[in-house]
């Protein structure tokens, strides 16, 4: 594969009487992310360096037959450290070992997991892939806010003593949080996580840096946290809150 500097095409093909038709995940703040990439990497390492350099080595990991991370194995035949759950039976210590090979970045400790994997050209294609999802995403969601919408008949369906009154609107006012979170994510531009959170009673949203507060969390929780929502551990969260907190609070009293 050859490692010349290019851009990544963000262009279909041309529409009606010549014109070029973008694609739907294309808006002016990814274009200036990729081009502000692209010219701080000049097309190569997204970190800064040239050539790519490094090594491959060769590490013996213990896996868990059970399919938990088992770092520390106990006697054969003792019952497994893990705890089964869902009512499964505790079954009896079983470990396998295996040889797997791992790349490691020759500047430091950058998340290479091979050659070549941090220059400009696969960095772009992996955000090019996660836009298009989340452009896919919304595309279905709006698409089924216009078919419910298609198909209601403008009649009102709460009862009327369900509605809010005036005191009710109050009260409620006072007791909702300050904030909704929306969800976590990537910047493309730092790699580092953020969330997206709604101020209460509005339609501002924030974008709030979240540093390092999900450096204790794996990369596959982390993976699934941004892509599917998943929970986090208590102690994480609680981290998450405190900075999110303390963004709202310095938002509201500017």
């Amino acid at each position: 594969m050859g490692h010349s500097p290019r851009f990544v095409p963000i262009y279909r093909d041309l529409g009606q009487k010549g014109r070029i038709a973008m694609a739907k995940w294309v808006n002016p703040e990814r274009q200036a992310q990729l081009v502000k990439l692209f010219l701080e990497s000049h097309g190569f390492c997204v970190h800064g360096f040239t050539p790519c350099q490094g090594k491959w080595e060769w590490k013996t990991l213990t896996l868990c037959a059970h399919g938990k991370p088992c770092g520390k194995p106990v006697l054969e035949g003792e019952l497994c450290q893990f705890k089964p759950c869902d009512g499964k039976p505790h079954l009896p210590c079983k470990v396998f070992r295996a040889v797997k090979l791992i790349w490691h970045c020759g500047y430091g400790d950058y998340p290479c997991s091979k050659p070549y994997d941090c220059h400009y050209e696969l960095v772009a294609s992996r955000l090019i892939r996660e836009w298009v999802s989340d452009s896919r995403s919304q595309d279905n969601a709006e698409w089924q806010a216009e078919r419910k919408a298609l198909h209601a008949l403008g009649e009102r369906r709460e009862p009327v003593r369900g509605r809010f009154n005036g005191i009710s609107r109050d009260i409620f006012a006072l007791n909702q949080p300050d904030y909704y979170l929306e969800g976590l994510g990537i910047s493309g531009l730092t790699f580092k996580p953020f969330a997206k959170v709604r101020i209460a009673s509005s339609y501002m949203r924030l974008y709030i840096d979240l540093g390092d507060n999900l450096k204790a969390v794996s990369k596959n929780k982390r993976r699934k946290a941004v892509r599917y929502g998943k929970p986090l551990p208590k102690a994480v969260d609680s981290r998450i809150d405190l900075t999110i907190s303390k963004a709202v609070r310095h938002y509201q009293n500017r």
